[in-house]
Formats: C-alpha cells, sequence, structure tokens
C-alpha cells in the first residue's frame, strides 16, 4: 500500500516507529520512504494488507495518513485532498434509528458513511455511534443535525468530532489551513518614514513643525474615522464595544480662574453640538490608545500577566517503599521532574507506615491508598495541594480513579493503574474503563501505570505473538476511546534485569488519553524514564498551565506633582488614622496613597493624540460661515489643553527613557525614540 500523511510533514522515523506499533500486531511488514511524506508499506500476505486498508481511518500525531492500495501505474503525490474519512460521534439518536439503514441515513448529511466501530455495531453503549465519514473539504462541519420523525415532529441529534483536521475554504482541500494558504494576501513588511524636528522660534506655543525627509510640511493628526455598523447587528439593548460613548466626557479646563459660569456653559454647549459622540472609551485619567501599548498578557492598572507553568503527573513500579534509601530516590525523581502528583505502584507498605513515608517524601503532601480493597496497598496516590485538589472517584484493587483540579481551575481525570498478572482477573479493569470512559466522555481523562500486558507484538524484545490478553487489552483501549500519548525515552519499561539468551524486555507501563485530554492538552507528552531503583521505569507527563501573576509594579511619574489635586489627595491621605508603629503607619499610607495615584493619568501621549484630534475637528469648523462665538472659546481651552498634555507627555518619555543629557526636552530624534 502507498500511504500519504496529510498536512504537516513529521519526521520519517517517528511516521516508521508508530507505523511499526500500530501494525505490527498483524505480522511483519516493511517499510520504505518515497518521497517528503509518502511511504511504501509491503506486507507478507494479502490479508494483512487487507486488514489495514479495511480498518481505517489511519493517523499519526492525529494528521490523517491517507493510504491506497499500490498499482503499476500509481502516482506516488496524493495530489489534492478534497475529502478524508473522519470519525464522528452522533449524540442523541433515537432507538429506531439505531441500526445500519437509520445510522446510515443521518450520517449521509455529513458526508459518505463507510462504516461503524464494533461498539456501534454490537448497540453495547447507546449514548454515542460512532460512524466513519467520508467528509469533503468543503463541508461546513455542523455541530448539530435536525431529524424529522416519523410523527412529524423533529429532534435534533449532537455531532462532535473528535479529531478535526486544518481544511482551507478557498482552496477546499485538508492539505493547510485558511493561515497557510498559499492564495491569500500576505501583507508586506514597509520601513516607517524618517521624520525630522525643527523648533520655530517665531512660535510662541513651542509647537514643533515635523516634516519627512525630502518631503513638505506633514498634516496634523487625524482621529480614526467612524465607521457605523461595523459590528453587525444589534440586538435589542446592546451597545457594541466599539460604539458606546464615553462614560465620562473629557473635561475643559482654564488656566484663568475668572472664567465666567455662562463661557463654561457656553463651551459644554458647543462641544455637545460640534463634537459627537466618541467611539471610543475614554475613562477619568485612561486613555484610548493604551490597549495597544501594552504588553502582552498585560491587563489593567497595576497590570498582571499570564505566566506559563509546567506541572507534573508521574506513576512508577517501585517494587516495594520501605527501604529508606528508596525514599530519597522517590524524593530526589518527584523534585527534579516539578511532579504535583504522583502514583506509586506496589508499595507493600502496611497502612500504619504509610504516613510516615509519605511525609518523608513530600512535606505536606497528601495522599490516598487501596489499602480498604487490597491488603498489600499495590496503589499509592500522592499530591501537593499547594497546586491541585484531587478527589478519589473510585478505587479499586487494580486502579485509582480521580478527579482533579489544576491552579489554573482546569478539570481533569487521572486513573493510575496496576493491572494483575492474571488475563482473568484483568478483566475486571478493562470492565473499569469502559464504565469510566462515558463518565468522563466530556473532560480530559488520561490512563497511566503498569498494566502487566502489552498491546503489539513489537513491545516485546524477543516474540512478536499476538496472545488473547494482548487482544483483551487492545479491545478495551477501543471501547474506552483511548490513544498512547506521544511519548519520548525508552521503549521498553520492564526487563527482567538478565543477560544474553534469558533476557526478557517488554513495555508494560503506558499512558493514554482521551480525545479530550487530546483536544485540550494535546502538547503534553509521557516521558519513560531509566528504571532507577526499580525494574520498571517511570512515567511523567509533563502538562503547561496558565497562572496569573502581579506584573508591573507602581511607579511615581514625576509630572502627577504639576497637578491642581496632586497636594489635595496627598494630603487627605496622608492625614488619615492609622494604627500601628511609626513604620507600620507609614506603610499603610504609602499603599493607601499609591491606589489613589494610580486614578491620575499614566499614559500623556495617548490623552494628547485624543486632544490633537479633537482640536482639529474644531479648527475645521471654526473655518466655515456663521460660527457660533463658543466655538473660539472651545478652540482655546483646547489648545491650552494639548499644551498642557504635549509638557506631561514629554515629562512622561523624559523619566522614561532616563536620558541625563535631556535638558532641552524631546527633540524628536531618532535615537531617542529608539532608546524609548
Amino acid at each position: 500500500i502507498v500511504a500519504f500523511l496529510v498536512g504537516k510533514k513529521l519526521p520519517n522515523r517517528d511516521v516508521l516507529q508508530i507505523l511499526q506499533r500500530k501494525w505490527g500486531q498483524i505480522g511483519r511488514f516493511s517499510i520504505h520512504v518515497a518521497g517528503n511524506g509518502v511511504f511504501l508499506a509491503r506486507f507478507e500476505n494479502r490479508q494483512a494488507r487487507d486488514w489495514v486498508l479495511d480498518n481505517g481511518p489511519w493517523d499519526v500525531w492525529g494528521y490523517h495518513l491517507a493510504i491506497r492500495p499500490w498499482s503499476r501505474d500509481m502516482s506516488l503525490s496524493l495530489g489534492e485532498c478534497k475529502s478524508m474519512p473522519l470519525w464522528v460521534k452522533l449524540k442523541g439518536v433515537p432507538i429506531q434509528f439505531w441500526n445500519k439503514v437509520g445510522l446510515s441515513y443521518i450520517a449521509s448529511v455529513l458526508g459518505n458513511p463507510l462504516h461503524m466501530d464494533v461498539t456501534t455495531m454490537n448497540r453495547h453503549a447507546l449514548m454515542f455511534a460512532r460512524v466513519c465519514i467520508d467528509m469533503s473539504a468543503s463541508s461546513s462541519f455542523p455541530e448539530s443535525v435536525t431529524l424529522e420523525l416519523e410523527d412529524g415532529s423533529t429532534t435534533s441529534i449532537e455531532v462532535e468530532y473528535p479529531r478535526r483536521p486544518a481544511a482551507c475554504a478557498l482552496c477546499k482541500v485538508f492539505d493547510h489551513s485558511n493561515r497557510s494558504c498559499p492564495k491569500v494576501n500576505r501583507r508586506e513588511w514597509m520601513p516607517r518614514p524618517v521624520l525630522m524636528a525643527q523648533r520655530k522660534p517665531e512660535d510662541a506655543e513651542g509647537w514643533i513643525t515635523v516634516k519627512r525627509k525630502d518631503s513638505g510640511d506633514v498634516d496634523d493628526i487625524a482621529s480614526p474615522p467612524v465607521v457605523e455598523g461595523a459590528n453587525g447587528p444589534v440586538k435589542a439593548g446592546a451597545v457594541p464595544k466599539g460604539l458606546q460613548p464615553p462614560k465620562t466626557p473629557m473635561k475643559a479646563t482654564t488656566d484663568n480662574p475668572s472664567t465666567s459660569k455662562e463661557a463654561g456653559k457656553m463651551i459644554r454647549e458647543a462641544e455637545r453640538c460640534i463634537l459627537p459622540s466618541s467611539p471610543r472609551k475614554l475613562l477619568p485619567g485612561s486613555s484610548s490608545g493604551s490597549k495597544k501599548r501594552k504588553k502582552k498578557g498585560h491587563s489593567g492598572r497595576g497590570g498582571w500577566f499570564l505566566q506559563v507553568q509546567m506541572t507534573g503527573v508521574a506513576t512508577w513500579n517501585v517494587r516495594g517503599l520501605n527501604d529508606p534509601s528508596k525514599h530519597n530516590e522517590v524524593r530526589h525523581f518527584l523534585s527534579s521532574n516539578s511532579i504535583s502528583l504522583v502514583g506509586l505502584l506496589e508499595s507493600r507498605v502496611s497502612i500504619h507506615n504509610l504516613d510516615r513515608i509519605v511525609s518523608s517524601i513530600g512535606k505536606k503532601w497528601v495522599y490516598t491508598s487501596n489499602h480498604h480493597v487490597s491488603l498489600a496497598g499495590r496503589i499509592v496516590v500522592a499530591w501537593n495541594p499547594s497546586y491541585l485538589n484531587f478527589v478519589p472517584v473510585n478505587v479499586t484493587e487494580q486502579a485509582i480513579h480521580d478527579h482533579a483540579t489544576l491552579s489554573d481551575n482546569m478539570c481533569i481525570h487521572v486513573s493510575f493503574v496496576y493491572g494483575l498478572c492474571d488475563r482473568t482477573a484483568r478483566k475486571s479493569l478493562w470492565g473499569e474503563l469502559s464504565h469510566c470512559a462515558a463518565v468522563f466522555r466530556n473532560e480530559p481523562w488520561v490512563v497511566l501505570g503498569d498494566f502487566n500486558v502489552t498491546r503489539y507484538g513489537t513491545e516485546h524484545a524477543t516474540s512478536r505473538v499476538v496472545i488473547k490478553a494482548m487482544q483483551d487489552f487492545n479491545k478495551a483501549v477501543v471501547t474506552a476511546e483511548l490513544e498512547d500519548l506521544n511519548s519520548t525515552g525508552y521503549v521498553f519499561t520492564w526487563s527482567n534485569r538478565r543477560q544474553g539468551e534469558g533476557e526478557v524486555k517488554k513495555k508494560l507501563d503506558r499512558a493514554m488519553g482521551n480525545w479530550q485530554w487530546f483536544k485540550s492538552l494535546g502538547d503534553a507528552y509521557a516521558h519513560f524514564h531509566p528504571p532507577g531503583i526499580s525494574d520498571h521505569s517511570p512515567i511523567t507527563i509533563q502538562m503547561r498551565l496558565r497562572q496569573s501573576f502581579r506584573g508591573r509594579s507602581f511607579k511615581y511619574l514625576n509630572f502627577w506633582s504639576k497637578d491642581d489635586q496632586f497636594l489635595q489627595v496627598v494630603s487627605h491621605e496622608w492625614l488619615k488614622a492609622h494604627t500601628g508603629s511609626p513604620l507600620v503607619v507609614i506603610h499603610k499610607k504609602l499603599k493607601s496613597l499609591k491606589a489613589c495615584l494610580r486614578n491620575f493619568c499614566s499614559r500623556p501621549d495617548s490623552r494628547v493624540a485624543d486632544l490633537r484630534a479633537r482640536l482639529k475637528q474644531v479648527q475645521q469648523l471654526s473655518l466655515g460661515g456663521d460660527v457660533p462665538p463658543c466655538v473660539f472659546e472651545l478652540q482655546r481651552q483646547l489648545r491650552l489643553e494639548v499644551s498642557d498634555a504635549a509638557r506631561d507627555e514629554e515629562a512622561f518619555f523624559k523619566q522614561k527613557s532616563r536620558i541625563q543629557w535631556l535638558k532641552e526636552g524631546d527633540s524628536n530624534s531618532a535615537f531617542f525614540h529608539r532608546v524609548v
């Protein structure tokens, strides 16, 4: 057969290893790389090849693998992949439609139905039907299908796509997404024009005329145009965020204290009549342009940012935990790998000594075990309550299933498994996995531990025979809709520590996740470490969590002292009575004063841009005929505000740039802006 990898081109070595593991259970075969993302697989017999063709669709790390039977005149290029077989979940299917004809009738709305899985065919679980459908790249991938019943009523069937591949709506192919489409026009980077500044000595107000190199004067900064209806239709009672009027209009101040109330009234009337409602949302002391100047992840005054933190889940068959030397090894393993939740298998610890041993491994760690169902304490789960909250859901002899809430309030389910050595005894474990799959199907679920059985023939170093115990395991994995996590490290996780012909190595330990796990934590991976003090390799799963932290600290801006209300605010806060020692009193006063100073304008550059835009609008209106006197008064007030705001802006950048020799103010040079 010829296999084409659709989408991202993965390393050939990884693709070959995954295909060897997935197809190795049917017999021996050879794989050859025929091109970038193209592979040839040759099987020993036709039955093995037909098994691969009939049991698709196949994927590698979530990327679809299109397979075709090879022929002599066949081209080794896939071309445009306009359709692809996908597994689809149909939830809420009426009982009378739970057959081949009924499910095909429903699935035909989405595409060309191909086949069902074993669980759906045998009707073991009627919560959802799993159907393989050949879907087109131009499909809208609807989330529900309306089904008309025999009595004329309708019912909605929920459609879930566990692994929806990237599709291009323009090319109508699955090979790439809309973002990486070669037909989309790309924006080219253009260098900004170099600006030069000159100060005119005859300019009384100190304005700077900015010129471009080899060009004429540059006009004033224009305000962005207001596009009405850009946000689409608005529901009753709702106002789009971009079209909300300012909660508190910007006050017009004057340096002349003898201005009469009538003049102020004229200014307010002119401002209300002439200036339209600004689409910007202005808050007292804030600026409309500060949003784009914030750093990524920053929000609000004082600031906070999202930091990516790694937290880990681990399991280890330690083969006994009573030896104090093993306590040190386990403690070092947990700290060096940032583990917050660990499942220790085959602990052989008495319940009376468990508290002491867990305390020696991790201080303030909490634990649970299955001693009440297994006297030997086969499974002990310990976790750090500072990083997660762990609640056991079901505890049995072979597994502990739990619900964990991480530090970023994300909920996951973790099952620590230690399977028995007997095939018949493990059947109860397979039933538990099927039951948990139905209960945990809407949340991320990971299963890890020592299963005491391999899945494929390639997971045994000396024998490739597929026994019935392996078939039972694979059937349980398919029924529970689990799949191995992306992994690194050792392939064989257990060995008998012998040499020569008596050496036996197997992959008995593994980590698997459901579809929700790959959907929510697709970047999580499993790593198989060296066995160390045991004959089993420990498994760690690293997850990336986003946590919010306070970021930017308070910074005093020098131009605040020129504000008319500055001394009044400082005096009011400093005269408040506080209890405690003199040092504590000063600390409380400074803390309350910082909260008040944060209400002052912290980005004068954005305020200057807004005032200049408002001044330009008023000046354009004043050049027309029949201009009322209030317009000229408003224009005068805005010029004074622009002048004051420009001085605050200059002081702000002077303090931020920390250039000691900048005595004459901002000369608008390229060096100054580069330092800022």
